[in-house]
Order: C-alpha cells, then structure tokens, then sequence
C-alpha cells in the first residue's frame, strides 16, 4: 500500500489549512510514507491501525535507533493525517490521537540572531498605520522581553506599568510569571500605544476588547494572524529571520553571556533550570568550537 495521490493531496489541503509551511508539509510527507511502507510490510489498513499497532511502529522505530525527537515527529505526522482523515469522514478513528514517546529532549538553540541583527531588524520596521504601530510595540516586546506568542495575546493594559517600567507577563500552561523591565524607548512607545493608538484601534472595532492590550480587528481573541502578517513583513527585508521564536532563543541566548543562570531562567520563564541550560550549553558548545579552530596544534 503506497501513499496514493489522492491521499496525499488530501494530506497537503489539510496541512496548508493548518497553516504549515512548505517545508514542514515536505518533511510531514516523509514521515506519511516511511509510516505507510510500514503498514503495507505489516499488511495493515490505513483505518484498521488500531493504538497496538502504532506502538509496533515505534518499536521498530527505537530498534534502527531514531531519537525520542523523531519518534514524535512522526507520531505528530501522522496524527494530522488522521485528523484530516476525520475531518473528510474518511477515517472515524485517531490511533494516535494521545500518543507521545516519553523522555527528556534537548536541543540546541541555533541559527540564531545578534544583538545587531535584531536591533536592525527593529530600526528597519517604519510603521504607516495605527496597526502597524501596534506591530512595532509588540516587535520591541520580543526583542527586549523574549516573549512567546501566548503570551503576547494574553498581555493586558494592567500588565503595563509606566511608572516603575516593567511589563508583567502572566503565567501560561508553558511559562511562569514574571516582570521584566522596560527598555527606556519601550516606555514610551508603550505609553503612546496605551493612550493614543489603542483607543484609536477599540473605535475601529465594536467587539468588546476588554483590557486586552493586544487585538486583530473582528472579535479574534488572540493576535495570532497579526504576528503572521508581521513576521511575513520582517522576512521580505531579513532573510536571516526565520521565525519570531527565533528573536526569543537569541534574546535568551545574549542574557545567558552576561547574566546568573538563575536569573534568565526567572527572565524567560523556564519552570526547569534544564531548559534555561541549554543556552549556556550552547555558549560552552561555540567556545569549544573557537578553541579547536584556533588550537596551535589543529592544522
């Protein structure tokens, strides 16, 4: 049974629906097709593949040594093209619906920016509209703040405090709370969004916003669809960007040179120190490399 045409088109709608990049539905499609093979050497049904068996595909998995992270690259895989199978009443039924291989992953940070780079990319972004504007504040909170996504959206006027110049970052499912300081120009660029802009854009919008500091236009309760559309902006000018969580890890990676690890780990929200050590073991990885580079005795 090889993955059909129809299929796998289906597959690639369902995954440009979720709006997945080229390149991650390419390597989804190599995950579908190594899961596949293994369905038709084991003379299994697409729809008969019960939870049992899929653990017989990790089993074989773990025995040509694929890591926890692989693993569960594919168990992601495939539970989309599942979901997509449901969603077409092609399939009733999600084998990996709950499905995670179990362990600890560590990875590097990497392909990440300077403090040059990302000052640039802030400098180089000239907002013309109120929105725009409101793109440039939260621009600045990523830059300085290391903010995530959720975080950004759940972000209130209250968490905002010009007197004492801090931001208050509320607790999610992923990060702990937190108040970080302003940058001295964040300050005032907060102030003119709060009292300024954002009545602007709530006049705009007759949905009730709350005290959101953040919102898209309509009643969106996140401001998911603005970050896309700046980070679609960003990357027409810098093509080193690759994603705004990218600004975050570099943020977190040019605390951790000057910082206690202690200290970043406060600053980014970690509730594991292990996750905050991956920066530092970033900065021993790129020393080591420097000192095999320039070793007297390396040729």
């Amino acid at each position: 049974m090889s993955l059909s045409t129809t299929l796998e088109q289906d597959y690639v709608d369902y995954l440009k629906y979720k709006r997945y990049r080229e390149r991650t539905i390419v390597h989804k499609l190599i995950c579908i097709r190594r899961y596949v093979a293994w369905l038709e050497k084991e003379n299994l049904g697409l729809t008969e593949c019960t939870y049992a068996d899929v653990l017989g595909f990790l089993r074989e998995q773990q025995k040509e040594n694929y890591s926890i992270a692989n693993q569960n690259t594919h168990l992601r895989a495939i539970r989309h093209l599942y979901e997509g199978m449901i969603m077409q009443d092609k399939a009733r039924y999600n084998p990996v619906a709950n499905l995670r291989v179990k362990g600890h992953v560590y990875r590097l940070p990497h392909n990440l920016l300077s403090t040059e780079q990302m000052q640039k990319i802030y400098d180089s972004y000239r907002p013309q509209t109120d929105y725009q504007l409101r793109n440039k504040t939260i621009l600045g909170l990523y830059i300085n703040q290391a903010l995530m996504r959720a975080e950004m959206s759940n972000l209130e006027v209250s968490d905002i405090n010009l007197v004492k110049g801090t931001v208050r970052i509320r607790k999610n499912i992923k990060l702990a709370e937190r108040v970080l300081p302003l940058a001295a120009y964040q300050v005032l660029t907060l102030q003119e969004y709060i009292y300024k802009i954002r009545p602007q854009l709530v006049k705009q919008n007759p949905d009730d916003k709350g005290d959101r500091l953040f919102f898209t236009a309509g009643n969106g309760q996140t401001v998911n669809e603005a970050l896309r559309k700046l980070l679609h902006d960003l990357m027409k000018k810098h093509t080193e960007l690759t994603s705004l969580h990218q600004i975050r890890s570099s943020v977190i990676a040019e605390w951790i040179k000057n910082k206690p690890i202690r200290e970043v780990q406060y600053m980014s929200g970690h509730t594991h120190l292990r996750s905050t050590q991956r920066y530092r073991d970033l900065n021993l990885q790129d020393l080591q490399e420097s000192l095999n580079e320039h070793h007297p005795l390396q040729k």
